[in-house]
């Protein structure tokens, strides 16, 4: 595949992925995930040690805009953390056993 069609499937990729940001539906998000990888490891195959310039301006632009996605994916994991976490609280963990089972140390108890 030509260096200028592997760009533009990324950017594609790229505006897919937003738009399954927005629409927050897992299946979607999952796929057009799945597909934006695959783009991406065609563009490091696709990229030689020689880049055009104007390839190589397309190539920063496509970092820039996968770092906003990134930070997008971010605050959506954040924001279902916290739904999550309301409807499901977090279970208390305790370090060293069942705190409820153990009385306490045996010299703390009274004799008897």
């Amino acid at each position: 595949m030509p260096l200028d069609d592997t760009l533009s499937s990324i950017e594609a990729q790229l505006q897919d992925m937003q738009a399954a940001l927005l629409s927050s539906d897992p299946q979607t998000l999952e796929r057009t995930a799945a597909q934006l990888r695959q783009a991406a490891t065609t563009l490091v195959q696709a990229l030689g040690p020689g880049v055009p310039q104007g390839a190589a301006e397309r190539v920063q632009a496509i970092a820039r805009r996968l770092s906003l996605v990134r930070d997008q994916l971010a605050r959506v994991l954040a924001l279902t953390e916290r739904q999550a976490a309301s409807l499901l609280p977090p279970a208390q963990g305790v370090t060293y056993g069942p705190s409820i089972a153990s009385p306490g140390a045996r010299i703390y108890r009274a004799p008897g």
